[in-house]
């Protein structure tokens, strides 16, 4: 009678081990399904991430734009021809004396 009782000793344990290697595999299984999703959600954000850094820099790059449009708008609105003709031949003049005061 105890050789059939460790033989059940011994059955009982094997279950019991093949039962926690079943949850084993069945929770990794779960974790590998898992951490997929989690790369496929990453790679989307990441995708999704440069869509967004794209506009963000073609917003930006417009706003420059239009910011100096309207500046040179306003340049033009607040000089005519002629001023503008006098106001670069005063730069001129003061670049050319500027240089002078650099070179003595």
């Amino acid at each position: 009678m105890p050789e059939s009782t460790k033989y059940d000793f011994f059955m009982d344990e094997l279950s019991s081990m093949e039962k926690e290697i079943y949850k084993f595999v069945r929770n990794s299984n779960d974790l590998i399904e898992q951490n997929k999703s989690l790369h496929k959600k990453v790679k989307q954000l990441e995708d999704e991430n440069e869509v967004l850094k794209m506009k963000v820099e073609d917003i930006e790059t417009k706003l420059n734009n239009a910011y100096i449009d309207s500046e040179n708008s306003t340049f033009n609105s607040l000089f005519n021809e002629e001023d503008k003709e006098k106001l670069k031949a005063k730069i001129s003049d003061l670049l050319t004396k500027i240089d002078f005061h650099l070179r003595s």
